[in-house]
């Protein structure tokens, strides 16, 4: 559509405007990223009325001219620039669905499936795609590795767990006629933003709660009340909700918060006399995964078919207990764990999977984040670990020594500190002995470090790759 066509459509709600130049433009495309914006688009931003969100809008509007800025309105008076309307703040989202509706339309096409969760979303929802298209329906799961379906990536990043409302339309206006499924983690930010917004869900699952977040969330209550909201508010009638069987107190709290809310339990490996499980499996938490997993199937698409799954066809997500064997009986295992359960939860898999072996953990704590949870994750690690060595995750915005200072708070026992991730997981890697294992935990997949703004290409894989190559 032209850009005059594209104003009409939201000139009802439009405050006030600068000067709109070119209304014979073609806009085809709507984003919420100023900074890779075209004349092509259309971008809905808001402006704060603080010096840094009026900086960043200069910054990452300078040198781009978009076809059409949608700005909230108070904004006038803090940004100078052309072809900007100004709508209530409060109506972005109803305006961006009348876009999304015309320029990338929902079919209604595929069947859209929440997963939410401390930990184990991104593995829930991978093994879940998995398996929907082994049974003969195609399927894509989005989140913090991607979108992806059964062959690998599809698209590699997405830039958070969730994608905005905006993204996530596009891609399932990409993948509709395709995929009869999309598997989404729905992280907490994403279920208090609104970002599902009108977006109903087919199934639904809560796979874990724990500390996590309350840099943003304040308190658990306010943790829990917005996991609580993919039940509540985006789970179409006569649906459930899923919680792991092993997940007795998150079932017991939901209940307690919500007696009417409609949450089941999943039905275990064993019920489902599934006794053939590679090593993945051998850990309770990847045991809940995979039973949402196959229970979310199940309600999608009936039980007749699930029990001749076998779980050895079923590939397990990068980063994700990733195994790499060393010599002398020995292995790394690259794990996402980042939470101060998430690693327990791990530690107590190795050490029952491998009980003859020792076990060391590199591990650390990314900046601008929740920091109540940095001594409790090395309290967690010391628990459970034979050696510890505490470094460097996504330092962001603040100084490596400064959070590692905060995880040793909570280590009561020996430790290493080396602030350098790749020298910390050498240092690891050279001294293990016979029959050692070095879990390297927080980063799994993640192929960078971002440190004061700047991600820096980094992988815990190539780390490892290269010390076996010597």
């Amino acid at each position: 559509m032209n850009k005059k066509e594209l104003v009409d459509v939201l000139n009802a709600d439009i405050a006030s405007r600068n000067t709109l130049t070119q209304l014979d433009g073609v806009v085809s495309n709507i984003t919420t990223n100023l900074q890779t914006a075209t004349e092509a688009d259309v971008v809905f931003y808001k402006v704060h009325n603080n010096e840094k969100s009026i900086e960043d809008f200069n910054k990452r509007l300078k040198g781009k001219n978009p076809g059409l800025i949608v700005l909230n309105h108070g904004a006038e008076s803090l940004v100078k620039a052309d072809n900007c309307i100004f709508v209530d703040a409060a109506k972005f989202l109803i305006l961006q669905k009348k876009v999304l509706d015309i320029m990338f339309p929902n079919k209604g096409l595929m069947k859209i499936i929440g997963v939410t969760g401390t930990n184990g979303k991104t593995t829930t929802v991978n093994l879940a795609m998995q398996i929907s298209t082994q049974l003969g329906h195609p399927a894509i799961s989005v989140g913090t590795i991607g979108v992806q379906d059964a062959n690998g990536a599809l698209i590699e990043d997405l830039e958070s767990t969730t994608p905005s409302y905006v993204e996530f339309r596009k891609i399932i206006h990409r993948f509709q006629e395709k995929y009869q499924a999309c598997f989404v983690e729905v992280s907490s930010h994403a279920l208090a933003q609104d970002r599902i917004y009108d977006i109903a869900l087919d199934a639904a699952a809560w796979t874990s709660f724990s500390q996590d977040h309350l840099d943003y969330h304040k308190t658990m209550e306010e943790y829990f009340d917005a996991k609580m909201l993919i039940e509540k508010k985006y789970l179409k009638e006569g649906k459930s909700l899923v919680v792991p069987s092993f997940e007795k107190d998150l079932y017991q709290n939901i209940l307690k918060k919500n007696p009417n809310a409609r949450v089941k339990v999943a039905r275990t490996l064993d019920e489902r006399k599934m006794m053939e499980r590679p090593l993945f499996y051998h850990s309770s938490y990847n045991q809940s995964n995979a039973e949402v997993a196959l229970q979310l199937n199940s309600d999608l698409w009936g039980e007749d078919k699930i029990d001749s799954l076998s779980l050895k066809n079923i590939k397990t997500p990068l980063g994700r207990f990733s195994v790499i064997e060393m010599d002398n009986e020995g292995m790394a295992i690259v794990d996402y764990a980042h939470t101060p359960d998430a690693l327990i939860n791990i530690g107590e898999a190795i050490k029952k999977a491998f009980p003859n072996h020792s076990l060391t953990v590199v591990f650390g704590c990314g900046g601008n984040r929740d920091k109540t949870k940095r001594p409790l994750m090395g309290k967690a690690v010391a628990g459970f670990a034979d050696k510890v060595v505490v470094t460097s995750d996504n330092p962001r915005d603040e100084a490596p020594e400064d959070i590692i200072i905060d995880i040793i708070a909570g280590i009561s026992t020996g430790y290493e500190a080396v602030v350098d991730r790749k020298k910390a997981i050498l240092f690891a890697l050279e001294a293990m002995k016979k029959k050692e294992i070095v879990l390297i935990a927080g980063k799994g997949h993640e192929e960078y470090q971002e440190i004061k703004g700047v991600k820096h290409p980094f992988s815990d894989f190539n780390i490892v790759s290269q010390f076996k190559r010597g």
